[in-house]
Protein backbone atom coordinates (compact mmCIF):
# COMPACT_ATOMS: atom_id res chain seq x y z
CA UNK A 1 0.00 0.00 0.00
CA UNK A 2 2.90 2.38 0.77
CA UNK A 3 4.44 1.78 -2.62
CA UNK A 4 1.17 2.47 -4.37
CA UNK A 5 0.63 5.64 -2.33
CA UNK A 6 4.18 6.80 -3.10
CA UNK A 7 3.69 6.36 -6.81
CA UNK A 8 0.40 8.18 -6.63
CA UNK A 9 1.96 11.14 -4.83
CA UNK A 10 5.12 11.34 -7.07
CA UNK A 11 4.50 14.16 -9.66
CA UNK A 12 8.08 14.52 -10.90
CA UNK A 13 7.23 13.06 -14.33
CA UNK A 14 4.40 15.54 -14.84
CA UNK A 15 6.67 18.45 -13.99
CA UNK A 16 9.27 17.19 -16.44
CA UNK A 17 6.64 16.98 -19.16
CA UNK A 18 5.54 20.53 -18.41
CA UNK A 19 9.14 21.71 -18.59
CA UNK A 20 9.51 20.00 -21.95
CA UNK A 21 6.37 21.63 -23.29
CA UNK A 22 7.49 25.00 -22.02
CA UNK A 23 10.90 24.59 -23.63
CA UNK A 24 9.29 23.76 -26.97
CA UNK A 25 7.03 26.80 -26.63
CA UNK A 26 10.02 29.03 -25.89
CA UNK A 27 11.90 27.63 -28.87
CA UNK A 28 8.85 28.26 -31.03
CA UNK A 29 8.60 31.84 -29.79
CA UNK A 30 12.29 32.41 -30.44
CA UNK A 31 11.94 30.95 -33.90
CA UNK A 32 9.00 33.23 -34.60
CA UNK A 33 10.79 36.25 -33.18
CA UNK A 34 14.24 35.73 -34.66
CA UNK A 35 13.91 33.51 -37.71
CA UNK A 36 10.53 34.62 -38.97
CA UNK A 37 11.32 38.26 -38.18
CA UNK A 38 14.55 37.98 -40.14
CA UNK A 39 12.70 36.40 -43.07
CA UNK A 40 10.21 39.28 -43.04
CA UNK A 41 13.09 41.80 -43.13
CA UNK A 42 14.67 39.89 -46.01
CA UNK A 43 11.30 39.93 -47.78
CA UNK A 44 11.27 43.73 -47.65
CA UNK A 45 14.72 43.83 -49.22
CA UNK A 46 13.63 41.36 -51.88
CA UNK A 47 10.54 43.40 -52.78
CA UNK A 48 12.68 46.52 -53.12
CA UNK A 49 15.22 44.59 -55.16
CA UNK A 50 12.60 43.11 -57.48
CA UNK A 51 11.10 46.57 -58.03
CA UNK A 52 14.52 48.02 -58.84
CA UNK A 53 15.33 45.09 -61.12
CA UNK A 54 12.06 45.46 -63.07
CA UNK A 55 12.49 49.22 -63.44
CA UNK A 56 16.13 48.85 -64.49
CA UNK A 57 15.31 46.18 -67.05
CA UNK A 58 12.43 48.26 -68.39
CA UNK A 59 14.74 51.24 -68.84
CA UNK A 60 17.24 49.04 -70.67
CA UNK A 61 14.50 47.76 -72.97
CA UNK A 62 13.25 51.30 -73.61
CA UNK A 63 16.65 52.73 -74.46
CA UNK A 64 18.83 49.85 -75.70
CA UNK A 65 16.14 47.40 -76.94
CA UNK A 66 18.38 44.54 -75.81
CA UNK A 67 16.71 41.73 -73.80
CA UNK A 68 20.05 40.14 -72.87
CA UNK A 69 21.33 43.41 -71.45
CA UNK A 70 17.99 44.00 -69.72
CA UNK A 71 18.19 40.63 -67.96
CA UNK A 72 21.78 41.34 -66.92
CA UNK A 73 20.68 44.65 -65.40
CA UNK A 74 17.91 42.87 -63.51
CA UNK A 75 20.37 40.30 -62.15
CA UNK A 76 22.86 42.98 -61.07
CA UNK A 77 20.26 45.10 -59.28
CA UNK A 78 18.78 42.04 -57.57
CA UNK A 79 22.19 41.03 -56.20
CA UNK A 80 23.02 44.60 -55.15
CA UNK A 81 19.83 44.90 -53.13
CA UNK A 82 20.28 41.52 -51.41
CA UNK A 83 23.46 39.49 -51.28
CA UNK A 84 22.88 36.00 -52.64
CA UNK A 85 19.61 36.88 -54.35
CA UNK A 86 19.12 35.65 -57.91
CA UNK A 87 16.67 36.15 -60.75
CA UNK A 88 14.65 32.97 -61.17
CA UNK A 89 12.33 34.24 -63.88
CA UNK A 90 12.60 37.00 -66.47
CA UNK A 91 10.18 37.96 -69.23
CA UNK A 92 10.49 40.87 -71.66
CA UNK A 93 8.79 39.51 -74.78
CA UNK A 94 8.85 42.74 -76.80
CA UNK A 95 12.15 44.21 -75.67
CA UNK A 96 13.67 44.25 -79.16
CA UNK A 97 12.60 46.58 -81.95
CA UNK A 98 13.80 49.64 -83.82
CA UNK A 99 11.01 51.92 -82.65
CA UNK A 100 8.80 51.99 -79.58
CA UNK A 101 5.26 53.29 -80.03
CA UNK A 102 3.24 51.26 -77.51
CA UNK A 103 3.31 50.13 -73.88
CA UNK A 104 5.29 46.96 -73.08
CA UNK A 105 6.14 45.08 -69.91
CA UNK A 106 8.98 43.39 -68.05
CA UNK A 107 8.43 40.76 -65.35
CA UNK A 108 11.15 39.77 -62.87
CA UNK A 109 10.98 36.90 -60.33
CA UNK A 110 13.65 36.76 -57.63
CA UNK A 111 14.65 34.41 -54.81
CA UNK A 112 17.14 34.20 -51.95
CA UNK A 113 17.68 31.35 -49.43
CA UNK A 114 17.50 32.35 -45.76
CA UNK A 115 19.05 30.03 -43.16
CA UNK A 116 17.23 29.76 -39.85
CA UNK A 117 19.10 30.12 -36.55
CA UNK A 118 16.64 28.64 -34.06
CA UNK A 119 14.09 26.75 -36.15
CA UNK A 120 16.48 23.88 -37.05
CA UNK A 121 15.95 22.64 -33.48
CA UNK A 122 12.37 21.85 -34.42
CA UNK A 123 13.24 20.60 -37.92
CA UNK A 124 13.15 23.70 -40.13
CA UNK A 125 16.54 24.59 -41.59
CA UNK A 126 15.85 27.36 -44.12
CA UNK A 127 13.30 29.05 -46.36
CA UNK A 128 13.39 30.54 -49.85
CA UNK A 129 12.17 34.14 -49.77
CA UNK A 130 10.73 35.24 -53.13
CA UNK A 131 9.55 38.49 -54.68
CA UNK A 132 8.37 39.49 -58.11
CA UNK A 133 7.67 42.77 -59.88
CA UNK A 134 6.24 44.00 -63.17
CA UNK A 135 7.24 47.25 -64.83
CA UNK A 136 5.76 48.82 -67.94
CA UNK A 137 7.58 51.08 -70.36
CA UNK A 138 6.84 52.98 -73.52
CA UNK A 139 6.98 56.40 -75.13
CA UNK A 140 6.19 59.25 -72.77
CA UNK A 141 2.48 59.89 -73.15
CA UNK A 142 1.82 63.49 -74.06
CA UNK A 143 5.41 64.24 -75.03
CA UNK A 144 5.46 67.56 -76.84
CA UNK A 145 7.35 68.67 -79.95
CA UNK A 146 8.30 72.00 -81.46
CA UNK A 147 7.90 72.78 -85.18
CA UNK A 148 11.60 73.39 -85.96
CA UNK A 149 12.74 70.70 -88.38
CA UNK A 150 16.05 68.85 -88.17
CA UNK A 151 17.56 67.35 -91.30
CA UNK A 152 18.26 63.62 -91.00
CA UNK A 153 21.40 63.93 -93.13
CA UNK A 154 22.73 66.63 -90.78
CA UNK A 155 22.40 64.20 -87.88
CA UNK A 156 24.26 61.52 -89.83
CA UNK A 157 27.04 63.99 -90.61
CA UNK A 158 27.42 64.55 -86.85
CA UNK A 159 27.43 60.77 -86.21
CA UNK A 160 24.09 61.04 -84.44
CA UNK A 161 22.12 57.93 -85.30
CA UNK A 162 18.84 58.35 -83.40
CA UNK A 163 17.96 54.66 -83.25
CA UNK A 164 21.49 53.39 -82.78
CA UNK A 165 20.94 53.46 -79.05
CA UNK A 166 24.47 52.41 -78.10
CA UNK A 167 25.80 55.67 -79.51
CA UNK A 168 27.52 57.99 -77.01
CA UNK A 169 26.22 61.55 -76.51
CA UNK A 170 27.11 63.89 -79.36
CA UNK A 171 27.09 67.56 -80.25
CA UNK A 172 26.14 69.03 -83.60
CA UNK A 173 25.69 72.38 -85.30
CA UNK A 174 22.61 72.49 -87.54
CA UNK A 175 22.49 75.02 -90.36
CA UNK A 176 19.37 76.73 -91.72
CA UNK A 177 20.32 78.60 -94.89
CA UNK A 178 17.47 80.92 -95.73
CA UNK A 179 17.95 81.16 -99.47
CA UNK A 180 19.33 77.74 -100.42
CA UNK A 181 16.36 76.14 -102.12
CA UNK A 182 17.40 72.52 -101.74
CA UNK A 183 17.89 72.80 -97.97
CA UNK A 184 15.22 72.87 -95.25
CA UNK A 185 15.72 76.64 -95.26
CA UNK A 186 14.10 77.96 -92.08
CA UNK A 187 12.29 74.69 -91.56
CA UNK A 188 9.20 75.73 -89.59
CA UNK A 189 6.50 73.09 -89.86
CA UNK A 190 2.81 73.93 -89.78
CA UNK A 191 1.73 71.38 -87.18
CA UNK A 192 -1.95 72.01 -87.90
CA UNK A 193 -1.42 70.48 -91.36
CA UNK A 194 0.20 67.28 -90.09
CA UNK A 195 -0.36 64.35 -92.45
CA UNK A 196 -1.65 66.43 -95.37
CA UNK A 197 0.70 65.97 -98.32
CA UNK A 198 -1.14 68.62 -100.34
CA UNK A 199 -1.36 71.36 -97.71
CA UNK A 200 1.45 73.58 -99.06
CA UNK A 201 1.91 76.47 -99.17
CA UNK A 202 1.50 77.09 -95.45
CA UNK A 203 2.29 79.92 -93.07
CA UNK A 204 3.38 79.86 -89.43
CA UNK A 205 3.57 83.18 -87.62
CA UNK A 206 6.50 84.06 -85.40
CA UNK A 207 4.20 84.54 -82.41
CA UNK A 208 2.69 81.07 -82.86
CA UNK A 209 6.15 79.48 -83.08
CA UNK A 210 7.28 81.41 -80.00
CA UNK A 211 4.25 80.23 -78.02
CA UNK A 212 4.89 76.60 -78.95
CA UNK A 213 8.59 76.78 -78.05
CA UNK A 214 8.16 78.63 -74.75
CA UNK A 215 5.53 76.15 -73.53
CA UNK A 216 7.80 73.22 -74.40
CA UNK A 217 5.96 72.10 -77.52
CA UNK A 218 2.55 70.75 -78.43
CA UNK A 219 1.17 67.27 -78.89
CA UNK A 220 -1.56 67.09 -81.56
CA UNK A 221 -3.68 63.98 -81.26
CA UNK A 222 -2.89 63.06 -84.87
CA UNK A 223 0.66 62.20 -83.78
CA UNK A 224 -0.52 59.03 -82.11
CA UNK A 225 1.17 55.91 -83.37
CA UNK A 226 -1.19 55.11 -86.22
CA UNK A 227 -0.56 58.54 -87.75
CA UNK A 228 2.99 59.02 -86.55
CA UNK A 229 6.17 59.16 -88.64
CA UNK A 230 6.82 58.71 -91.40
CA UNK A 231 4.28 61.30 -92.45
CA UNK A 232 4.02 64.62 -94.24
CA UNK A 233 3.85 68.23 -93.15
CA UNK A 234 4.28 71.50 -94.96
CA UNK A 235 7.06 73.93 -94.11
CA UNK A 236 7.13 77.70 -93.86
CA UNK A 237 9.96 79.96 -94.99
CA UNK A 238 10.51 82.63 -92.36
CA UNK A 239 11.32 83.20 -88.70
CA UNK A 240 12.31 86.18 -86.62
CA UNK A 241 15.41 86.24 -84.45
CA UNK A 242 13.30 86.02 -81.30
CA UNK A 243 11.97 82.59 -82.32
CA UNK A 244 15.46 81.15 -82.72
CA UNK A 245 16.60 82.71 -79.46
CA UNK A 246 13.66 81.07 -77.67
CA UNK A 247 15.28 77.69 -78.35
CA UNK A 248 18.28 78.52 -76.18
CA UNK A 249 18.58 76.84 -72.80
CA UNK A 250 15.83 74.32 -73.53
CA UNK A 251 15.60 70.56 -74.06
CA UNK A 252 13.01 70.00 -76.76
CA UNK A 253 11.68 67.35 -79.10
CA UNK A 254 12.22 68.13 -82.79
CA UNK A 255 10.75 66.53 -85.93
CA UNK A 256 13.41 64.94 -88.14
CA UNK A 257 12.85 65.42 -91.85
CA UNK A 258 14.18 63.30 -94.70
CA UNK A 259 15.19 65.88 -97.25
CA UNK A 260 16.97 63.78 -99.85
CA UNK A 261 15.48 60.33 -99.26
CA UNK A 262 18.38 59.20 -97.08
CA UNK A 263 16.28 57.58 -94.36
CA UNK A 264 16.01 53.84 -95.14
CA UNK A 265 12.56 53.34 -93.65
CA UNK A 266 11.02 51.89 -96.80
CA UNK A 267 13.18 50.97 -99.74
CA UNK A 268 15.48 53.86 -100.59
CA UNK A 269 13.52 56.41 -98.57
CA UNK A 270 11.21 59.16 -99.76
CA UNK A 271 12.62 62.65 -100.35
CA UNK A 272 10.76 65.79 -99.42
CA UNK A 273 8.82 67.58 -102.17
CA UNK A 274 8.11 70.96 -103.65
CA UNK A 275 7.85 72.96 -106.87
CA UNK A 276 10.49 74.48 -109.09
CA UNK A 277 11.05 78.13 -108.43
CA UNK A 278 10.20 79.32 -111.93
CA UNK A 279 8.32 76.59 -113.77
CA UNK A 280 6.24 75.38 -110.79
CA UNK A 281 6.79 71.77 -111.77
CA UNK A 282 6.66 69.12 -109.08
CA UNK A 283 10.13 68.21 -107.85
CA UNK A 284 12.15 66.69 -105.05
CA UNK A 285 15.46 67.71 -103.53
CA UNK A 286 17.01 64.34 -104.36
CA UNK A 287 20.28 64.70 -106.29
CA UNK A 288 18.92 62.27 -108.88
CA UNK A 289 16.09 64.70 -109.67
CA UNK A 290 17.09 66.84 -112.68
CA UNK A 291 14.94 69.67 -111.31
CA UNK A 292 16.45 69.60 -107.82
CA UNK A 293 18.76 72.57 -108.42
CA UNK A 294 15.67 74.75 -108.83
CA UNK A 295 13.45 72.90 -106.35
CA UNK A 296 11.61 74.97 -103.74
CA UNK A 297 10.84 72.47 -100.93
CA UNK A 298 7.49 73.10 -99.26
CA UNK A 299 6.42 69.61 -98.04
CA UNK A 300 8.65 67.71 -95.64
CA UNK A 301 8.75 63.96 -95.07
CA UNK A 302 8.95 63.69 -91.27
CA UNK A 303 10.53 60.33 -90.45
CA UNK A 304 11.10 60.44 -86.67
CA UNK A 305 11.46 62.60 -83.57
CA UNK A 306 14.57 63.43 -81.58
CA UNK A 307 15.19 65.14 -78.25
CA UNK A 308 17.95 67.75 -78.39
CA UNK A 309 19.25 70.38 -75.99
CA UNK A 310 20.08 73.87 -77.23
CA UNK A 311 22.51 75.35 -74.69
CA UNK A 312 22.47 79.05 -73.75
CA UNK A 313 24.07 80.96 -76.58
CA UNK A 314 23.61 78.01 -78.90
CA UNK A 315 21.98 80.05 -81.69
CA UNK A 316 24.13 82.20 -83.98
CA UNK A 317 23.56 84.00 -87.27
CA UNK A 318 25.84 84.73 -90.19
CA UNK A 319 24.03 86.98 -92.59
CA UNK A 320 20.63 85.43 -93.22
CA UNK A 321 21.78 81.93 -92.24
CA UNK A 322 21.02 80.53 -88.80
CA UNK A 323 23.17 77.98 -86.97
CA UNK A 324 21.86 76.03 -83.98
CA UNK A 325 24.29 74.17 -81.75
CA UNK A 326 22.60 71.12 -80.16
CA UNK A 327 23.51 68.36 -77.74
CA UNK A 328 22.13 64.83 -78.07
CA UNK A 329 22.18 62.54 -75.03
CA UNK A 330 20.59 59.47 -76.57
CA UNK A 331 17.34 58.02 -75.29
CA UNK A 332 15.98 59.68 -72.15
CA UNK A 333 13.92 57.86 -69.50
CA UNK A 334 11.64 59.32 -66.85
CA UNK A 335 9.94 57.60 -63.92
CA UNK A 336 7.63 60.55 -63.27
CA UNK A 337 5.57 60.37 -66.44
CA UNK A 338 3.21 57.76 -67.81
CA UNK A 339 4.00 55.47 -70.75
CA UNK A 340 1.35 55.36 -73.42
CA UNK A 341 0.73 54.75 -77.12
CA UNK A 342 2.52 57.62 -78.86
CA UNK A 343 5.21 58.31 -81.45
CA UNK A 344 8.74 57.26 -80.58
CA UNK A 345 10.15 60.66 -79.60
CA UNK A 346 13.28 59.30 -77.92
CA UNK A 347 11.73 60.07 -74.52
CA UNK A 348 10.41 57.08 -72.59
CA UNK A 349 8.59 56.48 -69.33
CA UNK A 350 8.83 53.49 -66.99
CA UNK A 351 6.50 52.64 -64.16
CA UNK A 352 5.89 49.81 -61.71
CA UNK A 353 2.63 47.93 -61.94
CA UNK A 354 0.99 47.59 -58.51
Amino acid sequence: MRVIRRLHDDDRGAVLALYALGFIAIIGMLALTLDLGRAVAVKRDMVNGADAAALGAAQECAVARDPVAAQAVAADLTAVNRNGATVTGFSAPECEGSTLTDVRSVTVDTQVPVDYYIAPIVGFDSVNVTADAVAIYGPLAGANAVPISVNYQSLLDCLILPYDLNNPPRECTLSYPKDTLQEPRWGVLDLSEWGDRDAAPCFVSASESMDIITQGGVFPEVWLSEDGPPNWDCVDNGLSNSVWEALEGRTLIFPVIDLYGDYPAVGEGTPSEGETKHGHEECTAAPSDPLSADCQIDTMNVVMWIQLTVPPGGVTKHGDDVFVHVQWDGGAVTTSGLPGPAPDTGVYAVRLVD
